[in-house]
Formats: C-alpha cells, sequence, structure tokens
C-alpha cells in the first residue's frame, strides 16, 4: 500500500496570536487575513489552489452558516471542491490528506476559526456526550477530564507534584512563543497553590479557552518543492475513533492515539516515537499528556534528558482555541521542519509528530509523523 502513495507536505502556515475574545472581529474577518498571509507564505493567488476545507463550527460562533461565510473568505468564486467539517482543524487537514491522495488535487488550504467568546463551550461539548446518562446530567470537558485524572491516578500512583510539573513546563516553554495566550512562566510549586477547578484538576492545570484563525497549504510532490523552499511532508498519519460512552473505555489510557500512533508510526517506515525529534500533543491537561506519552511510548520530560522535545511550543496548556488547537500542533511541526519555530526552534530538527484530539477523555484522535525528506521514492 505503501508504494502507491503521494509524497504530501505542509508547505505553508498562518495563523493569529490567540486571545480570550478579538472584541473587534468575527470569525471571517479573522480568518481572511491568515487565508491571505498562508497564500504569501506559498507565493500563489487562490485560483492556484484545487480544494478547500474548513473547520468550525455554527455552535461555537454563535451565527447560523457560518462555514458559508468563511467559504467566500478562502475563496468561493470560481468554484473549488470543498468541504466542511465541524471537527478540529487536525482533522481537517486528515481529510485533506486524503482527498490529495486520490490525485483528484494536488493543493488544498485548510482554514480553521472558532469564535468561542460568542458561545457557550462547556453546554456544546456537553452534547458530545452520551445523552441519556452523561450529558444529562450536565458533565463538562473540565468535569470528565477530573474523572479520567483520577482513575489514571490511581492507578498509576501520579501525584499533584507530577501534575505540577507538566503544566510548569508547557509553562516555561510558552514564553517563547509569541502566538501562546499564557506567556508567563510558572513554578510546579506555585501551580500547586492554586485552587481546584474539579478536583484533583487545579485552575493551573487547565488551559485559558481562547480564539483565533488559522490556515495550512498542503501540496503535492511536485507543487510542494515550487511552493516552500523546506517542506514538511507527511510521512505517516492515522485516525481512530473510540466509544462515545466514556463508562465503555479505559480512561487511564488511551487506545484510539495507541493504535494511531502505531499505524502512522508503521506507514512513516520509524519503529517507535523515539526517532523523532519534537512532539506536539493536543494535551489540554497534564493527565491527558501523561497518557499520550504513554500510548507513544514516551517519557514525560522535565526539561534536558534524552528522547523528543515535548510541546516545545507550550502546547494547549498555554493556547486552547477551540477548533483550531489541533491545526497548530501540526503547523508548529511544520515550521520546526522549515526552520521558522523562532526562539522555540529544535536544533536539527527532521522529524516530528504531531497529534490532534475531539471528544470527551481523548475520545478521538490523529496522529501525523513528518519529516524534512520525502518519504517515497
Amino acid at each position: 500500500m505503501t508504494a502507491t502513495l503521494r509524497n504530501v507536505a505542509v508547505v505553508g502556515f498562518a495563523q493569529l496570536p490567540v486571545v480570550a475574545r478579538d472584541e473587534h472581529r468575527m470569525a471571517t474577518e479573522m480568518l481572511y487575513p491568515v487565508v491571505r498571509e498562508a497564500l504569501a507564505q506559498v507565493g500563489v493567488e487562490r485560483d492556484a489552489i484545487d480544494y478547500q476545507v474548513s473547520a468550525s463550527t455554527d455552535y461555537m460562533d454563535g451565527r447560523p452558516f457560518g462555514f458559508v461565510a468563511a467559504l467566500d473568505v478562502m475563496g468561493s468564486w470560481p468554484p473549488r471542491q470543498d468541504l466542511h467539517l465541524e471537527m478540529d482543524g487536525a482533522f481537517a487537514a486528515y481529510y485533506a490528506w486524503l482527498k490529495i491522495q486520490t490525485g483528484e488535487v494536488d493543493t488544498a488550504l485548510v482554514a480553521t476559526h472558532g469564535k468561542v467568546s460568542e458561545g457557550e463551550p462547556d453546554r456544546v461539548f456537553n452534547l458530545a456526550l452520551e445523552p441519556y446518562y452523561h450529558g444529562a446530567i450536565g458533565l463538562d470537558p473540565t468535569s470528565t477530564s477530573a474523572l479520567q485524572a483520577s482513575a489514571f491516578m490511581a492507578r498509576t500512583g501520579a501525584t499533584d507534584a507530577d501534575l505540577a510539573r507538566v503544566a510548569s513546563r508547557s509553562r516555561a516553554a510558552g514564553t517563547r512563543n509569541p502566538d501562546a495566550q499564557l506567556r508567563e512562566a510558572a513554578s510546579a510549586e506555585s501551580l500547586q497553590r492554586t485552587p481546584f477547578k474539579v478536583r484533583p484538576l487545579r485552575d493551573g492545570y487547565l488551559p485559558p479557552i481562547g480564539e483565533t484563525a488559522t490556515c495550512l497549504v498542503l501540496a503535492a510532490e511536485g507543487k510542494a518543492e515550487t511552493l516552500c523552499d523546506r517542506p514538511a511532508w507527511i510521512h505517516g498519519t492515522h485516525h481512530i475513533s473510540e466509544l462515545q460512552t466514556i463508562g465503555a473505555r479505559d480512561l487511564t489510557r488511551s487506545a484510539s492515539a495507541r493504535l494511531a500512533a502505531e499505524k502512522a508510526l508503521a506507514m512513516a517506515g520509524l519503529a517507535s516515537a523515539r526517532e523523532v525529534d519534537l512532539v506536539e500533543l493536543l494535551a489540554t491537561n497534564p493527565v491527558e499528556e501523561l497518557i499520550l506519552l504513554d500510548a507513544l511510548g514516551l517519557e514525560a520530560r522535565s526539561g534536558g534528558g534524552s528522547g523528543p522535545a515535548i510541546n516545545p511550543s507550550g502546547g494547549p496548556l498555554c493556547a486552547h482555541p477551540i477548533m483550531s488547537t489541533g491545526s497548530i500542533r501540526l503547523g508548529e511541526a511544520f515550521r520546526q521542519l522549515a526552520g521558522r519555530a523562532g526562539e522555540r526552534q529544535v536544533a536539527k530538527a527532521a522529524r516530528a509528530i504531531a497529534h490532534g484530539a475531539q471528544g470527551h477523555c481523548l475520545q478521538q484522535n490523529v496522529v501525523f509523523v513528518l519529516g524534512s525528506e520525502r518519504r517515497w521514492s
């Protein structure tokens, strides 16, 4: 199978800095500048793009049919094939990769936006739960994450101090990321003094909910080299979903993340995630990060040590713009491999893993393995 796959790369990425509320722009006004910037990076106009995917949800934006307005921003005329996906942009990028694999198109835009300040995210995500028992009692993502954290800590013996160290590492990395919402370092001790939001998760262990807009450009071999001097080639990718009912899953592990990673790494020709230089994970609290690292066969790093750098951008704990958090992980991997990561650049980065997730307690996972060289000849 792998012998017939097309080499596809991320060749451009733009995003707005994440803020709690962009008071002066609606979602489409936020999206327009990043689409223009991404096209400018690759040196083409909209007519050169064959396909487009938008990732957004009207439930968050508070504006019916906001995805239709997004088509105007992305370029609705002359008509192109397009798709709207009510999932995080990482999954939209997966769909774009699949579309390019068919040979029908060679280039794609993947745009995301989420004006969450105009919606009620907790109420919206409650609707993603099994409706009769879990949704009906009003559970929100923080509550279900706390259930997962309690189960994980009971199984593994992880402590409050362990969670604080993970959060502190992310906060330190976030100081080097100009697009992050939180850019102040915080010691593990100070985070342990923050009050509990829902025990055992403290305020200091949870991300700020923000909003932004992003745009990725993907291109097949033959086009990618003309659009970018250092493309980030997608060596492997896979997407797995688990049961909606959280009581039917082992919340202390992520079977879908493990299987998606195994299949993506096998497609990439790698034996282990330890062979990459950096990993960008969509983990919205320290326990999710520890579960994902276990799924990848990696250990948490508190500074120094061997193995890939974990969330050198600061990760979602420093910026969690709903609908865009996963696409930013893919964009950060591209920036690292293209040498565009600025102060957070990982030295000699040649391979990266980017992860996206959606649903309560890591229900759905997508994994990308990227490299600086083409995968298939």
